[in-house]
């Protein structure tokens, strides 16, 4: 089968490699639809996580390794012990490996299991014709559903883990820094738990009017616009109720910081590559209160139920579809050198559904 193997900085190949086995309780499945995600764009001009030198602790593998951690496709074989599952079933995945015994696990919050794996990290991934995986990880796509939606089910389930843990939303005035596929999952989580004005703004207006189409009220282009003063006059108030930050850079960790009312919640959501300056007065003199979001837990389930409903044409997310062959050129150097202009570039590896 083909596969798109990270040997290194820049350096991904696709390759012939065998069909993998299947060890006991995984199943193997044929993918139809990977999507490229911010994690799999650091990865490229990193390593960043990929271990390189030796084994990872959990599942044993080192690169080369197969990239891609958002998926859809058929259940085409059953490992032993698998159970309420068949082949032909149509499926996404998450992307956590955890191990279920530790506190974390115990607690419900597999997102910070103590031995947590990532697939397309720590284990080979979904830019593959074929991909095993524990059947733990797999959510039955409705058939109301097609795959190519449910690629975008393991993003978008970000945004809603981050919006449940800010609590009670309804009414309240969100503003979202960074218009990418995190910025606008959060756009999605907000709007459904009742925000009444969602902003976002970004460097220019690329993404304009698929933030609107997702729920956001109002958008600032921060090249032409000053967000702040701007959030205070689209609120009439000195600030908002929640920011989420999802650049991950220390000028949008500022927009964001600066964004909150008093006694407000930021959410951060980038991945920062550099350690970012925390300005920790602006919390403790207005009470304010710093959250983070790993991933997610179960919120997968939530969103292929809001899939289910029709309720967005979530499918305006993919901005770019491209084949496996061309993964390098069309996906990761596409991105790097066009960021703005793309919410998701969906890999389409088999037309399955």
């Amino acid at each position: 089968m083909k596969a798109a193997r990270y040997y290194g900085h820049k350096d991904v190949r696709v390759e012939e490699v065998p069909v993998p086995e299947i060890p006991a309780g995984f199943v193997r499945v044929r993918i139809a639809w990977a999507g490229i995600c911010g994690t799999d764009r650091h990865e490229y001009t990193g390593p960043v996580w990929v271990p390189m030198n030796k084994p990872h602790r959990i599942t044993g593998q080192m690169a080369p390794i197969t990239l891609g951690h958002e998926l859809s496709g058929v259940i085409v074989a059953l490992g032993e012990d698998v159970k309420g599952w068949q082949v032909g079933d149509r499926v996404t995945a998450s992307g956590n490996i955890y191990c279920g015994t530790c506190e974390m696990c115990q607690s419900g919050r597999v997102n910070l299991c103590e031995n947590l794996a990532f697939n397309g990290i720590g284990r080979d991934g979904a830019f593959a014709e074929y991909m095993v995986m524990p059947a733990y990880q797999l959510y039955k796509v409705p058939d109301s559903v097609s795959l190519e939606q449910a690629v975008l089910a393991e993003p978008l389930a970000c945004g809603w883990h981050a919006t449940r843990a800010l609590g009670d939303l309804k009414g309240k005035n969100v503003a979202v820094v960074g218009p990418g596929i995190i910025g606008l999952s959060c756009v999605i989580a907000a709007k459904e738990a009742g925000a009444k004005i969602i902003m976002v703004t970004g460097l220019g207006r690329d993404n304009e009017a698929i933030a609107r189409l997702m729920g956001a009220t109002h958008y600032v282009d921060s090249r032409e616009q000053n967000p702040v003063e701007e959030g205070k006059r689209i609120t009439g108030k000195p600030g908002f109720d929640a920011v989420y930050e999802c650049v991950g850079v220390q000028s949008s960790l500022n927009v964001a910081s600066e964004l909150l009312r008093k006694s407000a919640k930021l959410m951060i959501m980038g991945v920062f590559e550099k350690m970012p300056e925390f300005n920790m007065n602006i919390f403790q003199e207005g009470e304010r209160t710093l959250y983070t979001s790993q991933a997610y837990a179960d919120e997968m389930r939530d969103i292929l139920v809001m899939m289910e409903k029709q309720i967005l044409p979530v499918e305006k997310l993919i901005t770019a579809r491209i084949q496996l062959e061309r993964i390098v050129e069309d996906g990761f150097e596409e991105l790097l050198r066009n960021p703005a202009k793309h919410v998701k570039i969906a890999v389409q590896i088999k037309a399955v559904d």
